[in-house]
C-alpha cells in the first residue's frame, strides 16, 4: 500500500519529518486506545471504521506528506541519485488515484432447505442477497483550482445492499372447532365465571355457548391464522421473505497543513429500509432509518515528544417504524375496545397474551431521532521510560422519541376465568383454558401506557483519564491509569416525566414530577434521579518476560496480569423511558381482575378514583450505577518459532447491578397490594451482584509455510441475582421479600466454548512447492482456504408458571417459577426438538405459594458452526499492482441444525419444546477488483 511504502521510505531516510511522522503515528494509535475506553465510541466511529476496511489505500494519505520533510545531506552522488529516484517512485505510488469495486451475491438456489421442527421435507424459501460497493481514493486534485499532491488525500466509498430475507417461524394456533368454542377434543372442563365470580361455578362442559362468545374476541380471530400443520402444538408454519435494503456513503479527507499540523475530516451517511413479520402474516411492520456521522480531527505535533489530538464528533440517527394499520384501520376501536389510544398512528390490533397459544403482537409505531455531540482532546508525552497520556471528553446527548409503549392495551388470558374455584377462591388444577377465557373476553390482567408520546431527553457527559506506560526494565513494564466518568441522568425538555416517592416499608406511594418535593425523599431533581458522581475507575496491568534459562531458553515465557473497572452509565436511558408516558401526563394502568371489578376485553381499563396512583413504573431516586471489576492473569509461552501457547484466568465481579421489583403486586384472588390506593407497578432499583470466573487456553500459529491458525477454549461460569441483565425480557423478582432466591446462573452463562480459525495458502504457484511456472502456476497459484469452527454449550433457561395457577407476581413480569423435583437436563441421546429436557422435573407450586426452582436450571441448546471460504487473488496490469479477488463462502458447511429458544412455561402445551432454528447452510460469492 502507498502509505506503508511511504512510511518505510521515511524510516530509511531518517530525516526529522520521518521521525516525527513515525512517532506521531505510534502515539496517535495510543491515543485512540485511550479514547476507546470511553463507552460508546465504537458506535460513533463504526461507519468510519467500516469504510476503512473497504479500502486499504486510504491510509496512504497519512504517511505520504512526511516525505516532504526529508532533508538529504552527504553521501555519494550515486547513492543520492538512487535515494531521490526511490523517492520519486514512492511519490508516484502515493500520488495515484486508486479505484476498486466489489460484488457479493447469495441466493437460496445455492442454500440448503430449512430445518423444520414438525414438518417433513419443508419447502425452500426463495431468497437472495446482494451487496455492491465502489471505492476511490488518492490525492485531491481539482483541475487548476487546487493541487493536493503530497498533502491532501481523499477516500470515497459507496456500499449498496439489497435482498429478500427469509422468515421461518412456528406458532401454536387453535383448531377450527376451538375457534367456535368447542374444546371436546381436548377433554377440557370449562366453567362459567359469571355464574359465581368468587366460586364455585357452574360448568360449561367442553363447549362454550355461542351467545357467550365475545364480539371483540370473534373479530380478532381474523388475525389468528388457521393451522397449516397437523397436531395441537406448533401447528402453524410461516414461510415467506421480506425485502431489505441499505445504502452507505463514506468520505474522508486527510490534509497536512504543516509539518506539525495534520487535519482530517470524515462523513458517513447510511440509510436502511426493511419489513418485519411477526408470527402471523397479517401483523407486520415497515421500518426505515438514516444515520449520519461527522468527525473533524486536528493532530498537533507540538514537539518531538509531545502530541496533541483534538476531535469533534457529531452523529444523528433517525428511525421510523409503522405497523400495517397505522393511519388506516382502527381495528381495536372498531371492535368496541375502550380506554385505549385514539391517535391514528396507533391504529391496530391490541396485544393478546395466551399461555398455551402464540400471542397476538402487533408492532407499536415509533419515531426516534437521537443525536450526540462529542468534544475530545488527548495529549501524549513520550519519555525514555514513560509514555504519558491524558484526555478529556465532553458529551451532549439528545434522545427524541415519539411512541406510546402500550397504546392499544395488553390483555393477558390465562385460563383462570374459566376454571373451577375452590372454597378459598383458588383455581382447581385441570380446569379452565386460556383460549376459552379469550373467547368470552375475560382477561386476568391488563396494562396500558399512552397519551404523551413525544419525549425529548437531554443529558451531559464528562470523561477524564490519565495513563502511564512505564517501561521499568527491558523485561518488565507497568501500565497504570485512572478514569473518571460522569453522565447526568437525562432530563425531559418539557418536564413530562413522573416518578413515585415511596416510603421505606412500601406502604405509601405519591406521584412526583420534576422539581417537586416528595414526602419521603425531599426535593426531586429535574431528572427525578440523582446523579451518581462516584465513578472512579482505576486501571493497572503488568507485563513481565523472565530471563530465559535452561529449558526456557528456546521457549521464552511472558507473564501478564491486569485489573480494570467500568460503570454502566447507559442504564440511565432505560430508566428515563420507564418514567415517560406516566400520569399525570399520560394514561397508565396495570390491572388484575377481581371479584369486585371484572375486567373484560371491551372494558379492561375502568375508571378509578382520582386519589388512586396509576403509575406503572417507579425508579429509586438514589439509583447507583452498576460497575464491573475485571481482572486477569495469563502465561504465554513461545512453544516453537511460530507457535504460541497461552493460559489465562479471568474474573469479573458485578456490583450494584439493576434489580426489578414489584412491591405492590396484587394477590391471585384479586386482593389489592399493601398500598391500597395504588395499582400494580414495578420498581427499578440497584443492589444485585454477579461473579464470573473462566479458564482459557489458546494455541496460536503465526503464518509459517502458508498456514496460520488460532484455537481458543474457554471454561467459564457466571452467577448473579440480577434477573434483568444479559438481554431478553426484564424479569421481576419472584419474592420481593427473598432476594437470595434470585441467585442462579446468568442468562448468558456458557459453560464451554471452543473457537478455531485458520488460513492456508495452497502450495501451488510462484515461490511455492509445486506448479511454480507456466499454465499450472496460472491455474493453481494464489489460492487460499480459510474458515473456522465454533462449538459452544447452551445458555440456561428458567421453568416458569403462567395461567391456570395464580401468578403471584400480580403484575406478571415472567417472575413466577415452578417447583423443581428432579434433574431437568437429559443426555444428548435422549434429547430431540420436541422433548429437549426432562419436563417431569417440574410441577406447579401449590396455589398461593412461590416456586422453589432456582433461576436458569435448564441448559438450553448448544451450537456447532463450521464455516469455509476459498479465495483467489489475481494480479494483472503491466506493473502487477491491479488485483482481482474471487471468493466463495459457505456458512454452516456441515448443514447442522442449531436450535434456538425453549418453551419453559410449565403449564403450557409447548412445554419442553425447542422454539426455532438458526439458518442452515448458505453460500455467497464475492468479487473484488482494485486498480
Amino acid at each position: 500500500m502507498p502509505g506503508g511504502m511511504g512510511q518505510i521510505f521515511i524510516q530509511m531516510m531518517g530525516g526529522p519529518g520521518g521521525q516525527q511522522g513515525g512517532r506521531g503515528q505510534q502515539q496517535g494509535q495510543g491515543q485512540r486506545q485511550g479514547q476507546g475506553q470511553a463507552q460508546g465510541q465504537r458506535t460513533a466511529q463504526g461507519g468510519q471504521q467500516s469504510g476503512q476496511r473497504e479500502q486499504g489505500t486510504q491510509g496512504g494519505g497519512q504517511g505520504a506528506p512526511a516525505n516532504q520533510q526529508v532533508v538529504v545531506g552527504g553521501g555519494a552522488p550515486g547513492g543520492m541519485e538512487a535515494l531521490w529516484g526511490m523517492q520519486r517512485l514512492l511519490r508516484q505510488q502515493v500520488n495515484r488515484i486508486r479505484f476498486g469495486f466489489y460484488e457479493r451475491y447469495g441466493n437460496s438456489a445455492f442454500d440448503a432447505k430449512p430445518y423444520s421442527l414438525t414438518q417433513v421435507n419443508p419447502p425452500k424459501i426463495d431468497t437472495w442477497r446482494q451487496r455492491f460497493g465502489v471505492n476511490v481514493g488518492g490525492p485531491l486534485v481539482l483541475g487548476k483550482l487546487y493541487n493536493g499532491k503530497d498533502k491532501t488525500f481523499f477516500f470515497l466509498n459507496y456500499d449498496m445492499a439489497r435482498g429478500r430475507d427469509p422468515v421461518d417461524t412456528f406458532a401454536t394456533v387453535p383448531l377450527p372447532e376451538e375457534r367456535e368454542g368447542n374444546f371436546t377434543a381436548r377433554g377440557l372442563q370449562l366453567f362459567d365465571p359469571l355464574s359465581n365470580i368468587g366460586g364455585p361455578r357452574t360448568s360449561f362442559g367442553s363447549v362454550i355457548p355461542q351467545n357467550r362468545l365475545n364480539a371483540a374476541s370473534v373479530g380478532l380471530l381474523e388475525f389468528i391464522p388457521l393451522p397449516n400443520l397437523p397436531g395441537l402444538v406448533q401447528n402453524f408454519h410461516l414461510q415467506t421473505n421480506v425485502p431489505t435494503s441499505s445504502d452507505r456513503f463514506n468520505v474522508r479527507i486527510v490534509h497536512t497543513i504543516s509539518p506539525k499540523l495534520n487535519f482530517q475530516a470524515n462523513y458517513n451517511l447510511s440509510e436502511s429500509r426493511s419489513k418485519a413479520v411477526q408470527a402471523f402474516p397479517e401483523l407486520f411492520s415497515r421500518a426505515n432509518g438514516r444515520g449520519q456521522n461527522v468527525m473533524l480531527g486536528l493532530t498537533q505535533t507540538l514537539t518531538r515528544r509531545l502530541i496533541n489530538d483534538s476531535r469533534v464528533m457529531f452523529n444523528r440517527n433517525r428511525s421510523r417504524s409503522l405497523n400495517a394499520f397505522a393511519f388506516r384501520d382502527n381495528i381495536a376501536g372498531d371492535l368496541g375496545i375502550t380506554g385505549i389510544s385514539t391517535d391514528p398512528i396507533n391504529f391496530g390490533v391490541p396485544q393478546i397474551g395466551l399461555t398455551n397459544f402464540s400471542g397476538v403482537n402487533d408492532p407499536v409505531p415509533a419515531l426516534r431521532r437521537n443525536q450526540t455531540l462529542r468534544l475530545m482532546d488527548n495529549l501524549s508525552y513520550s519519555l525514555p521510560k514513560h509514555t504519558l497520556r491524558a484526555g478529556i471528553e465532553l458529551r451532549r446527548q439528545q434522545i427524541n422519541t415519539r411512541t406510546d409503549p402500550t397504546p392499544r392495551g395488553s390483555f393477558n388470558f390465562t385460563g383462570v376465568q374459566t376454571s373451577q374455584l375452590t372454597a378459598t377462591g383458588e383455581p382447581v388444577p385441570g380446569t379452565g383454558w386460556d383460549f376459552a377465557d379469550f373467547l368470552i373476553g375475560l382477561p386476568q390482567t391488563t396494562t396500558q401506557r399512552f397519551g404523551s408520546p413525544s419525549t425529548y431527553f437531554r443529558n451531559w457527559g464528562f470523561v477524564l483519564f490519565f495513563q502511564d506506560d512505564w517501561r521499568l526494565h527491558p523485561r518488565f513494564s507497568i501500565n497504570w491509569g485512572i478514569r473518571y466518568e460522569i453522565l447526568t441522568p437525562p432530563v425531559e425538555k418539557f418536564n413530562r416525566i413522573a416518578n413515585l416517592d415511596l416510603n421505606s416499608d412500601f406502604t405509601k406511594a405519591v406521584t412526583v414530577i420534576p422539581g417537586q418535593i416528595g414526602p419521603f425523599h425531599g426535593v426531586f431533581p429535574r431528572a427525578l434521579v440523582r446523579t451518581d458522581k462516584n465513578n472512579w475507575a482505576p486501571r493497572f496491568a503488568i507485563a513481565w518476560k523472565p530471563a530465559a534459562k535452561g529449558w526456557f531458553t528456546k521457549r521464552p515465557l511472558t507473564v501478564r496480569a491486569g485489573y480494570s473497572m467500568f460503570y454502566n452509565t447507559s442504564i440511565y436511558t432505560q430508566l428515563m423511558f420507564g418514567m415517560a408516558n406516566q400520569p399525570p401526563f399520560a394514561q397508565a394502568q396495570a390491572r388484575i381482575t377481581r371479584a369486585s371489578q371484572l375486567l373484560t376485553l371491551q372494558d379492561g381499563f375502568p375508571p378509578v378514583p382520582s386519589s388512586t396512583v396509576q403509575n406503572t413504573v417507579a425508579v429509586d431516586p438514589d439509583y447507583q450505577l452498576g460497575n464491573a471489576q475485571i481482572w486477569n492473569a495469563s502465561l504465554e509461552m513461545q512453544a516453537t518459532q511460530s507457535t504460541v501457547v497461552t493460559l489465562t484466568y479471568t474474573g469479573t465481579k458485578g456490583t450494584h447491578l439493576d434489580r426489578l421489583r414489584a412491591p405492590n403486586r396484587a394477590s391471585s384472588s384479586g386482593a389489592p397490594g399493601q398500598i391500597p390506593n395504588a395499582l400494580g407497578f414495578t420498581l427499578d432499583t440497584f443492589g444485585a451482584n454477579s461473579i464470573y470466573n473462566a479458564l482459557q487456553a489458546s494455541l496460536t500459529r503465526r503464518m509459517a509455510r502458508g498456514l496460520m491458525f488460532m484455537t481458543h477454549y474457554t471454561y467459564g461460569k457466571s452467577i448473579d441475582d440480577a434477573s434483568t441483565i444479559g438481554g431478553g425480557a426484564q424479569v421481576v423478582v419472584q419474592d420481593d421479600h427473598n432476594f437470595r432466591a434470585e441467585r442462579g446462573l446468568s442468562s448468558f452463562d456458557v459453560r464451554h466454548s471452543l473457537r478455531t480459525t485458520y488460513f492456508y495458502e495452497l502450495p501451488f504457484g510462484e515461490r511455492k512447492k509445486w506448479a511454480r511456472k507456466g499454465w499450472t502456476a496460472r491455474a493453481f497459484g494464489s489460492w487460499q482456504m480459510s474458515g473456522g469452527v465454533t462449538v459452544s454449550s447452551g445458555t440456561p433457561f428458567t421453568a416458569r408458571v403462567l395461567g391456570g395457577t395464580p401468578d403471584n407476581s400480580g403484575t406478571g413480569g415472567f417472575s413466577q417459577r415452578a417447583n423443581q423435583i428432579g434433574d431437568p437436563n437429559l443426555s444428548s441421546s435422549d434429547r430431540d426438538p420436541l422433548h429437549f429436557f426432562n419436563t417431569s422435573a417440574f410441577i406447579l407450586p401449590p396455589a398461593g405459594q412461590f416456586g422453589n426452582a432456582a433461576r436458569n436450571t435448564i441448559t438450553g441448546p448448544g451450537s456447532f458452526q463450521m464455516n469455509f471460504a476459498l479465495n483467489r487473488g489475481i494480479r494483472f496490469g503491466k506493473d502487477g499492482q491491479r488485483r482481482m479477488d474471487l471468493r466463495w463462502e459457505v456458512n454452516n458447511l456441515t448443514n447442522t441444525p442449531n436450535f434456538t429458544g425453549l418453551s419453559t412455561v410449565v403449564n403450557s402445551t409447548t412445554f419442553g419444546r425447542v422454539s426455532g432454528t438458526r439458518p442452515m447452510r448458505t453460500m455467497e460469492f464475492q468479487m473484488r477488483v482494485n486498480f
